[in-house]
């Protein structure tokens, strides 16, 4: 070998060496994340930019329009989706060769042959695990993928779950703030009867004095409620992703749609479709793929290499031909020290118990949160239908009935006054009840891992 293929030699090594030390294309992007991480905090102008801008819900939107803008625009949810994509990434890099490795000596006391002095020693080498080995590595890294996928239906199972709850509270108070207005000018009108009757000499100023004390107390409780409404649009928001302070329009007047479900269905579709359950299997399959990779690593990986030398035909020798060398070598690890592997299977076997017994107590835990939940949307559905055909109608006979018999003097203001408070208290909790009967509902559908059909009844009632 001449000295020109001696530098072609030399100068391979340092193209391969350069080639490694290119700008990446992402060198700008960490560039950028490291000027981000040591500059100022944005402003509340820019973050506000930077988040979704607001959007205007058309009038009358119902729960099912707010949960299909936040399943769009919820960040939590984004998230969740981008670890999933982030995990994904994981793969290849698992299942990939390692990098072949490549050997040079240009330089140093060499070896003198009978075909000449050995100017270059060059060899390339690759290693390849044991069958299976790659495969299982992908096979854990899929489950890992299977546990990300999990993580993002309970959050969105959440997130939907707040937002019907945020959703019921917004219905709850607005509602509320009109039965307290309807009531409000009711007790006005009884205000202005007790004035007459005082005036007539037929009632004592202590019953104007009352219902001055009752409105009072009434215009008190209007501004709680309007507490209750804002707070309720902001939660809205928030989970949407724009400014809490974005109008809403009001809910519409909700119906009571009953429920015809089964326990026993809704647990078993539970054990299959929650997604706490499912993360859990996955965790157990991915410690049985752990398992069968620390037996695998019990066997050794070969690794293949091709070397060549470079020989000069300028050698001591007069019978130098110059003639270069080359030949292929095989090599395995001596996997020897098994402690490792030993402690990694038993680790593995110590995992996927662990999961086991996890399943189990997740499994009951469920179990338990479906069937407390049920037992709610239960007892709700039942309290709403008795405010609504029992007890409200009779809390306003009774008014009207006391409102009559304080007119002709049967009666005192007093009772008239309580029973208006009863009225309006009853008023109030048919409206908690239904938009709790709709929480508990929006709680099992959490639990159980989707989105329930409910059978709708023919009896439905508009919001007294």
């Amino acid at each position: 070998m001449n000295r020109n293929r001696y530098s072609y030699w030399v100068a391979m090594v340092f193209g391969v060496g350069l080639a490694g030390c290119q700008v990446s294309p992402f060198d700008a992007d960490l560039k950028t994340m490291a000027t981000s991480a040591t500059s100022p905090m944005p402003s509340s102008t820019k973050v506000r930019s930077e988040m979704g801008k607001g959007v205007d819900l058309e009038p009358g939107a119902g729960v099912e329009a707010y949960v299909k803008l936040v399943l769009e625009r919820n960040p939590s949810i984004r998230a969740a989706i981008r670890r999933t994509e982030e995990v994904a990434q994981r793969v290849p890099q698992v299942t990939s060769l390692d990098d072949p490795m490549f050997r040079i000596s240009p330089i140093g006391e060499m070896a003198q042959t009978a075909a000449g002095e050995v100017e270059v020693m060059t060899g390339a080498s690759q290693k390849l695990p044991f069958p299976g080995k790659l495969r299982t590595k992908g096979k854990i890294v899929q489950r890992q993928i299977a546990m990300a996928q999990a993580d993002v239906q309970t959050i969105r199972l959440r997130v939907v779950a707040d937002t019907r709850r945020a959703y019921w509270n917004y219905h709850y108070a607005t509602r509320a703030l009109e039965v307290t207005v309807r009531n409000r000018s009711l007790m006005k009108q009884f205000y202005q009867i007790a004035q007459v009757k005082y005036k007539a000499a037929s009632a004592s100023q202590p019953d104007v004095l009352r219902a001055s004390t009752e409105l009072s107390n009434i215009d008190n409780e209007l501004i709680t409620w309007e507490q209750r409404k804002e707070t309720a649009i902001a939660m809205l928001n928030q989970l949407m992703d724009q400014p809490v302070t974005q109008s809403l329009p009001d809910p519409p007047k909700a119906k009571l749609n009953k429920l015809s479900l089964e326990l026993d269905s809704l647990l078993h579709m539970a054990s299959v479709t929650n997604p706490a359950l499912k993360k859990i299997h996955e965790q157990i399959e991915k410690a049985r793929s752990e398992r069968h990779l620390a037996d695998l690593d019990r066997w050794p990986d070969l690794t293949v290499g091709v070397n060549y030398n470079a020989v000069s035909s300028d050698g001591l020798a007069p019978m130098s031909t110059g003639q270069d060398q080359w030949w292929i070598t095989l090599g395995i690890n001596v996997p020897l020290w098994q402690q490792k592997r030993t402690a990694d299977r038993k680790e593995a076997i110590a995992s996927m118990r662990r999961h086991v017994a996890r399943l189990t107590a997740e499994h009951n835990r469920v179990a338990f949160r479906v069937q407390d939940a049920f037992l709610k949307v239960d007892t709700q559905q039942r309290l709403v239908i008795l405010f609504r055909d029992v007890i409200i109608p009779q809390a306003k006979q009774t008014v009207q009935a006391s409102r009559s018999a304080y007119r002709a003097g049967a009666t005192t203001f007093l009772t008239l006054v309580d029973n208006w408070r009863k009225q309006l208290d009853f008023e109030l909790l048919y409206h908690r009840n239904l938009a709790q009967f709709e929480q508990n509902f929006a709680e099992l559908q959490q639990f159980v891992g989707t989105d329930l059909n409910r059978t709708m009844k023919e009896n439905r009632h508009d919001d007294e």
